[in-house]
């Protein structure tokens, strides 16, 4: 049987039999080269061919990623692939060509077909991806060529959910874009400040991070219109701000007298932070994520039940009013964090150096009051430079955790009243309890 894996592997598989590759002289590699070339034009031309008014399909786009490869033979090794480059310039010209001259003259009682430009710059795409099968990384061309299948596929899917974005929501895409390619690459990276605890690259990955994740679910809430299930807000909302989303639950309690929907949402918010916190952390630190997963895991899956346990006695997610997310991605809210995470950062390190534990579980516990994410993400760069151990790491994440949790509780008794304290308080409670066993055991 043929090792297709070895055949596609870039350097191929040396599968030896009797002392030698035996795939090599079945399979040459430049025909291996032009099978994938060919393959990536029928994978886009089996796409296209789904459309009745498509001015190319199977054959035309198999045609171009075969032509592609060939192209890409003509030239010498190193040199630029110029037979490439003008192959490819023709495919696009033929494909508008094609596209104007099946839209120009349309038979009688026919209207003119709105071909677009998605064709042309899929044909050149095809064909610079056939000639890169030849010149370049096998693996990245077949990779690039399910992308741009997945991209032609799901036409309709993604011109709904661009339709769908409200003004707001295309702001909040652009600054944070800003954010991360336009601020990021430029700031210096260096420690500085007091105790060398700023570097203003780090910090602002971390920025980038934490927006990035609450801008999932800031778009996904808008996504879902001025009505989203109860799940859906809760979850969503614990992506963005659990606390601003236990506030919000609170607040629809008082106004709806739904105290069991605002426990579901509130819960189900409170829930998804310490399966965030485990994604941050994973990312900075490893070694304090193997020893925090299992707390932070037992206290998500608590509260989690509790939200799920609401949620069936309120009717399996009535929908719920959601209250407008503010924009994570904001200048100011990025900044904000940044600030936070600096001055946490700075006083963590202070604490580590001249206050000993104690005080510097008393920060962690008072920061996390505020913000979760920074104490999380400070704590968790602090390990990896060998500044605490992870068992201390592990003890100041639960700290701050402990506190927020004990903080959201008083928001629901508040702001939300007597009946929303009383539903919450069994599974944060529990969650508490949990983080305060943490603390000491950990």
């Amino acid at each position: 049987m043929i090792d297709l894996f070895a055949v596609v592997a870039d350097p191929p598989l040396q599968v030896e039999i009797s002392g030698a590759p035996w795939w090599r002289e079945i399979f040459p590699p430049k025909v291996v080269s032009l099978g994938i070339a060919l393959g990536v034009g029928l994978l886009v031309g089996i796409e296209r061919e789904r459309h009745p008014d498509t001015v190319a399909g199977v054959r035309t786009f198999g045609l171009a990623g075969l032509i592609g490869g060939l192209a890409a033979m003509l030239g010498e090794a190193g040199a630029t692939p110029w037979a490439l480059l003008v192959v490819a310039s023709l495919a696009g010209v033929a494909g508008v060509w094609g596209g104007v001259s099946a839209g120009s003259a349309p038979a009688e009682g026919q209207t003119v077909r709105d071909i677009g430009l998605t064709t042309a710059f899929a044909l050149v795409a095809t064909t610079l991806l056939g000639g890169f099968a030849v010149l370049g990384d096998r693996t990245i061309t077949v990779v690039a060529a399910g992308v741009l299948f997945l991209l032609l596929y799901l036409r309709d899917p993604l011109h709904s959910m661009v339709r769908r974005l409200g003004k707001e929501d295309v702001r909040a895409i652009a600054t944070f874009v800003l954010i991360a390619l336009v601020i990021l690459p430029v700031l210096p990276d260096r420690d500085m400040g007091p105790f060398g605890a700023i570097n203003p690259r780090t910090a602002w990955m971390l920025v980038v991070l934490v927006v990035s994740l609450s801008l999932v679910g800031y778009i996904a809430q808008a996504l879902l219109g001025d009505r989203a299930g109860t799940v859906a807000t809760g979850l969503l909302g614990g992506l963005v701000s659990s606390t601003a989303a236990t506030v919000g639950a609170a607040r629809r309690a008082r106004e709806d007298r739904n105290a069991m929907g605002a426990a579901a949402t509130a819960l189900l918010a409170c829930g998804v932070l310490p399966a965030r916190l485990m994604m941050l952390v994973a990312v900075v630190s490893p070694v304090l994520f193997q020893r925090a997963a299992w707390w932070l895991g037992a206290i998500a899956a608590l509260t989690m039940i509790g939200g799920f346990v609401a949620l069936r006695r309120n009717g399996h997610g009535v929908p719920t009013t959601r209250s407008k997310s503010r924009n994570p991605s904001q200048l100011r809210s990025a900044l904000a964090f940044a600030g936070a995470f600096v001055l946490i950062r700075i006083v963590t390190k202070a604490t580590i150096e001249h206050g000993g534990v104690g005080i510097f579980l008393a920060a962690a516990a008072v920061a996390g009051i505020t913000d979760m994410d920074a104490i999380a993400m400070s704590t968790a760069r602090e390990v990896t430079d060998g500044a605490i151990d992870p068992q201390l790491g592990v003890r100041a994440v639960l700290v701050a955790l402990l506190v927020n949790t004990v903080f959201k509780l008083v928001v629901t008794r508040v702001v939300g009243g007597r009946e929303l304290f009383r539903l919450v308080l069994p599974a944060l409670g529990a969650a508490a309890l949990v983080a305060l066993a943490g603390v000491f055991v950990a």
